[in-house]
């Protein structure tokens, strides 16, 4: 898969910029404030979610003008090539096409596989367990684009139960459903990432390169994670009380996170040195 094609409206700082791209390894240089960083976002805006600076889409729109912006792209895949576009205007929400036609951010995970590494990820290893596991939502949806919405959905059923919890309804009807969409969902997400890290380190296994490789897993944080849909549901319907007293849900993917052990040390990546870090994370992607 490459772009053969991308064109930057109004987007930051690019007023209307033509990228000349191919289908080998490119480099970006220029001066400071040229925007090359720029490029790199409206790429990543290619993908479903707010891409690698997770900003609104009214803060992308180049200033003083702030009348919107739009991304184009020709994405070619084999013998496959689609357009995309994606927009925001100052009167409406971001829109996505595909092939001209009105599409859903997810659909995008179908055509296009972005992964990032940025300097603020050096601390990845050692900082909370949030930002590891949205690094490695985007390394699963590489593998299998439908994992988008299975966290749409999940997110969206939770937030919906935690708002119930804030105002601690009791009912168990109330609850029900949300659980029943959660549980499906929730088990996909953890199903999903499990294949996604047996894949990377079966492929660093295999490779030969001066990285070193890096043994990922996945834990869960206070207990295990339910392994069918009828025990995730009495997870969660037992779980009620507690969940209560917290105001949110305890028990879900949402509280999973990726561990990783620097192999040539045998010591956990959060107790290795920041070259090591950095290097387990290029070893990954």
């Amino acid at each position: 898969m490459h772009i053969s094609q991308l064109t930057l409206s109004h987007f930051r700082s690019h007023k209307f910029t033509q990228v000349p791209v191919g289908n080998g390894p490119i480099a970006l240089f220029g001066s400071n404030g040229a925007g090359k960083t720029n490029i790199l976002e409206g790429i990543s805006l290619l993908s479903p979610g707010k891409g690698l600076r997770r900003a609104n889409a009214a803060d992308l729109s180049k200033s003083p003008e702030n009348i919107g912006w739009k991304l184009n792209a020709e994405v070619v895949s084999g013998t496959n090539s689609n357009l995309i576009e994606t927009s925001w205007k100052t009167t409406s929400s971001r829109t996505v096409k595909i092939n001209d036609k009105l599409a859903r951010q997810n659909d995008l995970a179908k055509l296009v596989r972005v992964v990032w590494l940025l300097p603020s990820m050096d601390r990845l290893w050692i900082e909370g367990a949030e930002g590891r596991r949205k690094f490695l939502d985007r390394l699963t949806l590489s593998f299998f684009p439908k994992h988008a919405d299975c966290v749409l959905n999940y997110e969206k059923a939770m937030r919906e139960r935690n708002r119930l919890l804030k105002e601690k309804m009791t009912d168990g009807v109330w609850y029900k459903a949300l659980e029943s969409q959660m549980a499906k969902n929730g088990l996909l997400i953890q199903l999903n990432r499990k294949a996604a890290l047996k894949k990377i380190c079966a492929s660093q296994n295999s490779s030969t390169t001066m990285f070193p490789a890096a043994e990922l897993s996945l834990s869960h944080a206070d207990s295990d994670m339910p392994t069918d849909e009828a025990e995730f549901i009495l997870s969660l319907s037992e779980s009620r009380h507690l969940d209560i007293l917290a105001g949110r849900t305890l028990i879900g993917p949402h509280r999973s996170d990726m561990e990783a052990i620097y192999l040539p040390k045998g010591i956990p990546a959060k107790d290795s040195s920041t070259g090591e870090q950095k290097a387990m994370l290029i070893s990954i992607i």
